[in-house]
């Protein structure tokens, strides 16, 4: 199958007086129509700057594109103007961002927000868009839409809130979803609700989901292909089963063996030595190297190539570069 977005060898970064810092060191994956795809990582490893960089947002966080491609529809996504922009966002592409009530604008009801969203994007008179407001509005979940429509956001929970979010990003029947972090904030009941929420809405309406998270469990159960990010670098992707049952890259397996379990009692919690480098740290050799309990000689000193193993599964990691065939 073709993929409906594909992400080739993306290096993003900012300027300093030594020149460009890289934030984003090549990063490969693509989505498939009607699929969902979990990136998970750790806090700073890149997974929500290549959602910005998928969304043309870049320049708002003071950073520049400076190698690789974004394909949509054959087009470099990179090279769109901001007029082509608008025609995109919203329309083909949505996401959720990790925190409603910052996204929302407190001043504006519920129903303005959604109304506006929608005519933005589509021509249709004011009273029809409200129509669809609370048709989608229900659609997610929210009882008495009509009712809410006339709310402000500070009015709602953080899950009504997330929901709304949800609606204005459906609200155009995009190809693809992009959801940050969407249960940040929420507790734990409400979280299963908006993900599982998600996950219908991708098969009711055939969209491609990609779900950004550092939450592994969230991964096992709404995602089915998964890419592990480490310091701005895909460091492994597999499916979930594959994934799961067998775990290649060291990160990997270290991310696995910290997730804690009520059936399996343990003494002390593991956790993976270390830190994640900041932007600049890593000059040269593997990106895993100062963490890694197998890294050697030449992780220090060359980055592994991010290669094909057992099929469709890629790892970027100088044990598996010798009986693999490299991806680029």
């Amino acid at each position: 199958m073709s993929a409906l977005l594909d992400v080739r060898d993306l290096r993003v970064g900012y300027y300093n007086n030594e020149g460009i810092t890289e934030v984003l060191r090549g990063v490969n994956f693509s989505v498939r129509k009607g699929e969902s795809l979990g990136i998970v990582g750790e806090s700073g490893c890149g997974k929500s700057m290549t959602s910005m960089a998928i969304m043309g947002l870049l320049k708002n966080k003071g950073l520049v594109a400076f190698g690789g491609e974004i394909l949509w529809e054959g087009k470099n996504l990179l090279q769109l103007k901001k007029k082509d922009w608008r025609q995109l966002r919203g329309n083909k592409i949505s996401m959720i961002f990790q925190e409603p009530m910052t996204a929302l604008n407190p001043l504006l009801t519920i129903g303005r927000q959604i109304t506006e969203q929608i005519r933005a994007h589509q021509s249709v008179r004011k009273k029809e868009a409200e129509k669809l407001a609370v048709e989608l509005l229900q659609m997610v979940g929210i009882p008495s839409p009509e009712q809410r429509m006339r709310n402000y956001p500070h009015e709602m929970s953080g899950g009504m809130r997330q929901r709304v979010m949800i609606a204005m990003a459906i609200s155009c029947q995009p190809q693809l979803l992009i959801a940050d972090e969407p249960t940040t904030a929420l507790d734990v009941t409400i979280q299963a609700q908006i993900l599982e929420l998600l996950s219908s809405l991708r098969e009711k309406l055939n969209m491609s989901l990609i779900l950004i998270t550092h939450d592994l469990g969230v991964v096992a159960n709404h995602c089915q292909r998964v890419i592990v990010m480490y310091a701005g670098k895909v460091v492994e992707e597999a499916s979930k089963d594959e994934l799961f049952n067998n775990p290649i890259h060291p990160y990997t397996k270290g991310l696995l063996k910290s997730v804690t379990s009520l059936e399996k009692k343990v003494d002390r919690i593991y956790s993976i030595p270390g830190r994640v480098p900041l932007p600049g740290d890593i000059k040269e050799g593997c990106v895993f190297q100062d963490r890694c309990p197998l890294a050697e000689g030449r992780c220090y000193t060359q980055e592994p190539p991010f290669v094909h193993v057992e099929g469709a599964r890629k790892v970027s990691c100088w044990k598996y570069k010798e009986s693999s065939e490299e991806v680029l």
